[in-house]
């Protein structure tokens, strides 16, 4: 067995450390609570003990996937690069003192590395904003991160435009209104997007939901645990407690 080249650590809701060809990325930070918004599971990794960050990149303006608090406390903000996909998200991370941020269109790729590239994908919008789902491709493997995606044709349109990845983080607890579309994948679409996307490991995201204020008006529908008896064979689900580190074997 060769030395893995991808370590995932879950943190909380979507905010995931990879860790790819030896560089961090992290995505959709939320490492703090509000009153009416809980994480419904332990924080797996406080800000503080991040290691140095090649990038941070963020799929929405929710406050679950873009902590403006925690992201006021991280100590790179001179020198690390913050990808997000809309104009107000750039303009609070420039606000907050990082100086280098950039807002990415579907289909942009950035070089993060020699080895490191970072390509934003399709995922719909909340409201009229757009959300981003992004793709991390390393010298041998490709992961594909959707933190706040809900549509399954968004991944059939870019393998076709972009090929398969290896490893899909999708979200897995359905999550919608009490009126109306849901918010994020349940775990049908999430098994039936890395199948799309050709991947042979599912990590489940946006899986835990708190009783909290926000609760009484959107609910769940679905879990990591639905996804994983759902899979079929060939496809693995590797279903991450808060803070554990996973590495993918080759």
């Amino acid at each position: 067995m060769t030395k893995s080249n991808l370590a995932l650590t879950r943190v909380a809701n979507a905010c995931v450390l990879v860790e790819l060809d030896g560089h961090a990325v992290l995505t959709d930070p939320w490492f703090t609570e509000r009153w009416y918004l809980r994480r419904g599971e332990p924080l797996g990794l406080p800000i503080t003990d991040l290691p140095p960050l090649t990038a941070i990149v963020a799929s929405s303006f929710a406050a679950n996937h873009w902590d403006l608090r925690a992201l006021a406390e991280y100590s790179g903000k001179a020198t690390t690069p913050v990808y997000v996909s809309t104009r107000r998200m750039a303009r609070q991370a420039r606000a907050l003192g990082y100086r280098r941020v950039e807002v990415l269109r579907w289909h942009d790729t950035r070089e993060l590395t020699p080895t490191v590239s970072l390509t934003a994908a399709p995922a719909g919008r909340t409201l009229r904003w757009r959300n981003n789902a992004y793709v991390l491709s390393g010298r041998q493997t490709r992961v594909y991160f959707g933190g706040e995606i809900r549509d399954v044709a968004h991944l059939t349109e870019y393998r076709a435009r972009h090929g398969s990845v290896a490893v899909a983080l999708l979200p897995t607890n359905g999550l919608r209104p009490l009126v109306g579309p849901p918010l994020v994948m349940g775990p049908r679409e999430a098994v039936a997007g890395a199948e799309a996307l050709g991947a042979r490991v599912l990590v489940p995201v946006h899986d835990a939901h708190a009783a909290d204020l926000l609760s009484l008006l959107f609910r769940r529908h679905g879990s990591a645990a639905d996804a994983e008896a759902m899979a079929p064979a060939g496809l693995d689900v590797v279903r991450l407690r808060p803070g554990q580190r996973w590495e993918l074997c080759r």
